[in-house]
């Protein structure tokens, strides 16, 4: 099993997020060595926090790069 990084706490204060520290389910997968379905599984029982779930009828989650170190 791959190691997970720890829960993001929300806070207040606003955080500073360039675009090229977006990632999405793919890449956060391939870090974590696990399957998508379980990368949304997990985001479910709110193990992962995405940074945020973008519009649309099937909205990809995005997430910070930083949450992820390699």
């Amino acid at each position: 099993m791959a190691d997970m990084p720890k829960k993001t706490s929300f806070s207040s204060e606003p955080r500073i997020i360039w675009c090229e520290q977006l990632i999405g389910s793919a890449t956060v997968c391939r870090i974590l060595g696990i399957d998508r379905s379980t990368l949304t599984r997990r985001i479910r029982r709110g193990e992962l926090v995405p940074l945020a779930q973008l519009d649309g009828p099937r909205g990809a989650y995005v997430f910070d790069r930083g949450d992820f170190p390699v």
